[in-house]
């Protein structure tokens, strides 16, 4: 089994995205991750799952687009199988790979894979300035003979449950598995990359102002001095003399939706017309939200016809209305087609708006051509 990855070179169109590539006998399958793939978190706790035998173990390796879920299942004490779930890739929902191999042969392969791609490809310039892998000890990290048992518990508890793991009840139930000083730890690795973004808005005084407190933080729990009142206390004073607000652990944890989100999901439906806003455009679609809810335009699902780039039909701030054909509760995805609107194949490419003003037609077709025919079903 092999496995590699190639970062893309060209910064204009899909900067910082890696090319995940599996090859097992005569079976090989490719997919490109997004740049909000950060391997360093979820990779350590799936391999860790899967040595430990705590089956199946899930990886989420684009939960921002057209994700893809790395699915490992136990078949027996020393053999598991491995493939690749995608949620949602066009109106493909087939399993891409489907093989079987030991658990020691596949957390090789991918500690092979991670530390050739650090050597050889990786790009840092293609990434953020605080996104650098070459500053993680892979070796240690993802080595079998480095990997302390139980480990990858407590990272997985320090990451608020990984990518959508923990459910909002959850997320309280996770902290109290670390110590005092670990929270803190964890409290300390949220301030630096509060103040990077601090930083980057301009707001240096407050930047400061944080690396003044903190930056005593990992002296004093070495000498074991650490104070937690004070430095709670000192977090408050700060906190209201600049009118800072700890907004990064929502920022951790994407599937920390607010309540008023969460109170939307569940008023949508099948089938159902949405107006809204594009929020974020990439190469795969766009992301609409639809009254604070961010659901998935798909690039296959915006025309019948073929449509190169999002670009070519939208721009960040457009109005845009679409129909929802297809909704996950459980994990808060909720994907749109304009395409499903079309009176003729291209509309959407030649004008949009004539295309939203028959949507409510459109929209009523589509519930009685495919909605009630699955209902039925």
């Amino acid at each position: 089994m092999r496995v590699t990855l190639t970062q893309f070179s060209n910064e204009s169109i899909l900067r910082g995205w890696i090319l995940l590539r599996i090859e097992a006998d005569h079976i090989c399958t490719q997919i490109w991750t997004s740049s909000t793939f950060n391997p360093y978190q979820e990779l350590y706790i799936w391999l860790g799952q899967i040595r430990d035998c705590q089956l199946p173990a899930k990886m989420v390796i684009d939960e921002e687009g057209h994700g893809v879920e790395l699915i490992a299942e136990s078949l027996s004490d020393a053999v598991v199988q491995l493939r690749i779930e995608p949620w949602m890739c066009a109106h493909d929902t087939t399993t891409r790979l489907k093989i079987t191999t030991s658990r020691c042969e596949l957390i090789k392969a991918f500690h092979n894979g991670i530390i050739t791609f650090v050597q050889d490809e990786y790009q840092p310039s293609q990434w953020s300035y605080i996104d650098d892998l070459s500053n993680i000890n892979w070796g240690a990290l993802l080595e079998p003979s480095n990997m302390n048992a139980q480990n990858w518990r407590t990272r997985k508890a320090m990451y608020w449950g990984g990518w959508g793991r923990a459910s909002e009840t959850g997320r309280e139930t996770v902290w109290n598995q670390l110590t005092p000083l670990q929270q803190w730890l964890v409290i300390l690795h949220d301030v630096m990359l509060w103040i990077t973004n601090l930083t980057a808005n301009g707001q240096i005084t407050e930047a400061y102002a944080l690396v003044s407190l903190y930056k005593n933080l990992p002296i004093d729990i070495a000498l074991g001095e650490f104070d937690a009142s004070w430095y709670s206390q000192r977090r408050i004073d700060l906190n209201k003399k600049y009118g800072l607000r700890e907004n990064f652990i929502e920022r951790r944890t994407p599937y920390n939706h607010s309540a008023s989100a969460k109170a939307r999901l569940k008023t949508l439906k099948l089938g159902q017309l949405v107006d809204g806003t594009i929020h974020k455009i990439n190469s795969y679609g766009v992301f609409v939200n639809i009254g604070g809810y961010y659901a998935l335009l798909h690039i296959a699902a915006i025309s019948q016809q073929t449509v190169e780039h999002p670009q070519q039909v939208f721009q960040v701030g457009e109005w845009v209305r679409a129909i929802i054909i297809s909704i996950d509760v459980e994990k808060g995805r909720v994907s749109l087609s304009t395409s499903d609107l079309e009176l003729e194949p291209g509309d959407m490419l030649k004008d949009p708006l004539v295309v939203y003003e028959k949507a409510e037609e459109m929209a009523a077709r589509y519930y009685q051509n495919v909605v009630l025919k699955l209902q039925r079903e």
